[in-house]
């Protein structure tokens, strides 16, 4: 087979035409239907899909891989080649890929300098069972360094690139606590992205602060609000146990400090045994509940976003949660897709509904979050950040994956 063509332009935190182009490369070279490429995320220890070819835009749905899990959980695990024959039985835990017409896989670690840290796994999929020869594989490792070396070289002062890592910076890393699971997922828009977040804040009294919000703009401007926002609210939280008062301080705080700025915010409030949750909402959209057979939008009561008057009076709504039950949060990104329904149709009631078809009680979050991806993106771009958080009160505890 012949040589890979010299190393591209890599960017590792999101899809582009330069790492778009470097997977086509990478897929014309060993012939295959499919190209994908994980990177390490060190704060989570698991590995993100950063772009793919050949799944549409599906992998955005990939779950996070931790490493020695699923296929290519164990490429990094043991920083070797690996080989799944799914025509024999080889299990993969991706849905991604356990959904899809790849029959074959050969997957190799993209490796950094003389200490060969871990940056990554890059793989590629045959629709046909089929062997893999010690030139392919080979040559796929020849892939992998190559593309370790312009991940490596990327420009650490691109505005774009620096913006998005302060932003995956401030996501915290969830595990699930004793009597409540908690998955989420952050998709940056396709152009230019925004100030969403979401974050879990563990409080005083085992208490439990959940927030989804948005910067209202596009770039780095509202991403250094969104980490200033993101930082004065875990601050407000410690002293203020009404959700309301927390977003009344963090109003004042936006209107004083970032005059001209606004931003919708939901933060809520729960504690053992998670039965219910105090919530308080300034202009953000409802989260969806899903019970044991029905998914709708919880009614909230919602204030003001903030940015606006520093004097708006802010309430709060306790939500219920039985056991078994689940809360997805969100940002706009998810519902705002207004080139997918039927003409005369609500985009916002169109894309709840495709939530709900994805969105089940009966699934871990990590579970939920791709399903609910999956049925309300699809292959479809979008224009503005997706952040999205499922909290569940499972029947009998934390499960397992």
């Amino acid at each position: 087979m012949s040589s890979l063509p010299a190393p591209l332009t890599v960017t590792p935190t999101g899809p582009g035409p330069d790492l778009e182009g470097a997977l086509e490369n990478v897929r014309t070279l060993m012939g295959a239907q499919t190209a994908t490429l994980l990177l390490l995320d060190e704060t989570s220890g698991k590995l993100r899909t950063a772009a793919s070819l050949g799944f549409g835009r599906r992998w955005r749905t990939a779950s996070y891989v931790a490493i020695g899990q699923g296929f290519a959980g164990r490429v990094a695990a043991t920083r070797q080649p690996v080989v799944v024959d799914r025509a024999a039985g080889d299990p993969v835990v991706n849905p991604v890929l356990k959904y899809s017409e790849v029959t074959s896989l050969l997957g190799v670690p993209v490796l950094a300098g003389d200490d060969d840290d871990l940056l990554g796994v890059l793989h590629v999929g045959f629709h046909a069972r089929r062997p893999f020869s010690a030139c392919e594989v080979a040559d796929l490792e020849l892939a992998a360094a190559s593309i370790a070396r312009t991940v490596l070289s990327t420009s650490a002062h691109d505005a774009h690139l620096s913006s998005l890592v302060l932003q995956r910076s401030l996501l915290p890393t969830l595990r699930d606590v004793d009597g409540l699971e908690l998955a989420a997922r952050y998709l940056p828009a396709d152009g230019d992205f925004g100030g969403d977040w979401y974050d879990v804040i563990p409080l005083p009294g085992d208490r439990l602060g959940i927030v989804m919000g948005d910067v209202v703009g596009h770039g780095l401007q509202a991403a250094v609000v969104m980490s200033r926002l993101r930082s004065a609210l875990r601050a407000y939280a410690l002293d203020e146990e009404d959700p309301a008062a927390v977003l009344t301080r963090l109003d004042r705080m936006l209107c004083h400090f970032e005059p001209g700025m606004t931003a919708t915010v939901l933060y809520a409030v729960t504690q053992p045994p998670f039965d219910h949750l105090v919530v308080s909402s300034a202009g953000h959209l409802p989260p969806v509940g899903a019970g044991a057979t029905t998914v709708a939008p919880v009614d909230v009561e919602s204030d003001a976003l903030l940015g606006l008057d520093p004097d708006t009076p802010r309430a709060c709504t306790s939500v219920s949660l039985a056991p078994g039950d689940a809360l997805a949060f969100f940002t706009d990104g998810l519902v705002e897709l207004r080139t997918r329904g039927a003409a005369g149709e609500d985009p916002y009631w169109t894309q709840l509904a495709r939530i709900g078809r994805g969105f089940s009680a009966a699934d871990h979050p990590e579970v939920a979050c791709s399903r609910i991806l999956a049925e309300a993106l699809g292959d479809a771009g979008t224009e503005d950040d997706v952040a999205l958080l499922v909290v569940r009160r499972p029947h009998d505890g934390p499960e397992t994956l």
